[in-house]
């Protein structure tokens, strides 16, 4: 009898944006489902009580004012103590207030607002893409519209990402401080599109939204710039105590580490390159602030993880020719037995030491710290770029059947590969020291090669997207949708996730 009466919650949720329409009291622009409900609906995502359950959630695509509407077929009479799930009630922990209003309420409301309507905060983007026009704001969860925004949509980081939460509350669900809002950063991205009917007036459609959080970055003590400076960094006492420079100091030009906390692009508009555009604006604008001396990502997915690699190569390699330039040292000799590999990534054995490195470490930490890359992001980058360098004979690829087909290196192209695997292997071994300890060396060995076995063909997965090869138009003349490589983030088929990368 409970399979019978309960209904699967990402399939019964439907989630639209619409627009007020004359023809009709509302219009949808579009509709999709759920990745997630268990933070809504419980670990088994199912719903009991109802046969034809349908709950809409809809926003308005400019304001995002939400309105939430339950139906089924049949509901479950309650016996003793067995009734349905109140889907109204547990929505309400999630939703504003206005979202339950009376649909004639909400669809009078959404017609009041006006033709003018823009986005809240600062206008920091403005693209042409595929003959579309978006824009994207920029605003702080202090400013009271921008948090009506975020708290009208936020649901949907519970709905699509993994272990998402709300932010700009404190432990016990209220409001943080106005100070600690302000540390918070918003960027909505919208599409800007003439109204039906009309030639010179224009309407907005969200697309998604990231939200980016300052922390206050402890940089080492080092002399000022010029005696008095204002901005002196902050020293430590003989006692080993902290205080703050003395004079009037700016919060806003404390050091600082910005991380991308959440990023959405919602499902109907993926695969179109606009997550790009917006991560890119993102990193731009950040890269531009002199505070701002780094730039992380809280917990990304694997599809984000794709999207942030190929969007940090492409911008290292169009902005530091140094980078661009990067290969493996062919000229380190590798002794056969007994070498060890320093920190420098010069190579000594017991009879002589290389002269150079596989790679200049010191350069590279310096173009790290320009670009603002975190250390682990910078050094994956390191390696995949200096994978796409090796030779066609020894570059690993995706294609498990073209890899099986190459004929024999020569032994030049097969010394390079071995430097640069060596280079991968020492930052993933020091990534897992610990955990390799536990294991005896033979064990260690296999499971260190065997992770960077799974690290090549994910790396070689990310370069075939960044460069992808030639192919044949199909019947219509266009490329297929999966190779669309600037465009499209969507997963693999085949998912290997190396967390330890």
């Amino acid at each position: 009898m409970e399979d019978e009466w309960t209904a699967n919650a990402n399939e019964a949720l439907t989630i639209s944006l619409v627009r007020p329409s004359a023809a009709s009291t509302t219009e949808k622009l579009a509709s999709f489902n759920p990745k997630f409900t268990y933070p809504i609906f419980g670990e088994e995502e199912r719903i009991f009580g109802y046969k034809g359950l349908k709950i809409n959630l809809q926003f308005d695509a400019r304001n995002l004012r939400p309105h939430l509407s339950v139906s089924s077929a049949k509901k479950f009479n309650a016996v003793s103590e067995v009734e349905a799930v109140n889907v109204r009630e547990v929505m309400k922990e999630f939703l504003p207030g206005v979202a339950f209003q009376t649909r004639s309420d909400y669809e009078r409301t959404i017609k009041d607002v006006s033709d003018n309507w823009t986005p809240p905060g600062a206008l920091v983007k403005t693209a042409e893409k595929n003959g579309e026009t978006y824009e994207i704001w920029r605003g702080s969860l202090a400013d009271p519209a921008v948090k009506q925004l975020i708290r009208r949509i936020q649901i949907t980081v519970l709905l699509f990402i993994e272990g998402g939460s709300y932010i700009g509350l404190d432990a016990e669900g209220n409001d943080d401080t106005l100070h600690s809002l302000a540390r918070w950063s918003v960027f909505f991205v919208y599409k800007k599109q003439t109204i039906p009917g009309t030639t010179e007036k224009h309407e907005y459609v969200f697309h998604g939204f990231a939200t980016v959080y300052d922390f206050w970055m402890y940089q080492p003590p080092s002399p000022p710039t010029s005696p008095g400076a204002h901005n002196a960094p902050i020293k430590p006492k003989v006692d080993d105590s902290w205080e703050l420079p003395s004079g009037d100091i700016d919060p806003a030009d404390f050091p600082r580490r910005a991380r991308i906390s959440q990023f959405i692009i919602l499902p109907p508009y993926q695969g179109k390159g606009i997550g790009a555009l917006l991560y890119d604006t993102v990193f731009d604008l950040y890269m531009a602030d002199v505070a701002t001396k780094e730039i992380t990502v809280e917990d990304p997915n694997e599809d984000f993880d794709l999207l942030r690699d190929i969007c940090d190569l492409k911008y290292l390699r169009k902005n530091f020719p140094e980078f661009a330039a990067l290969s493996v040292n062919g000229k380190v000799s590798v002794p056969e037995k007994g070498g060890l590999l320093h920190h420098n990534t010069q190579i000594s054995s017991s009879a002589n030491s290389s002269t150079g490195g596989i790679v200049d470490i010191k350069t590279l930490e310096a173009m790290r710290l320009k670009s603002k890359i975190a250390p682990r992001q910078f050094w994956r980058l390191v390696e995949m770029h200096l994978m796409s360098t090796l030779p066609a004979s020894v570059r690993p690829s995706a294609d498990a059947e073209a890899e099986s087909m190459k004929p024999p290196a020569p032994k030049a192209d097969q010394k390079v590969y071995s430097l640069w695997r060596l280079l991968l292997k020492q930052r993933l071994y020091r990534r897992n020291v610990l955990i390799l300890a536990e294991l005896e060396i033979t064990e260690r060995i296999i499971k260190l090669n065997e992770t960077v076995n799974n690290v090549e063909w994910e790396y070689a997965r990310i370069l075939e997207r960044l460069e992808p090869k030639t192919t044949t138009p199909n019947g219509n003349g266009k490329r297929k949708a999966d190779e669309e490589a600037d465009d499209n983030y969507a997963p693999a088929a085949k998912k290997v996730r190396v967390a330890d990368a």
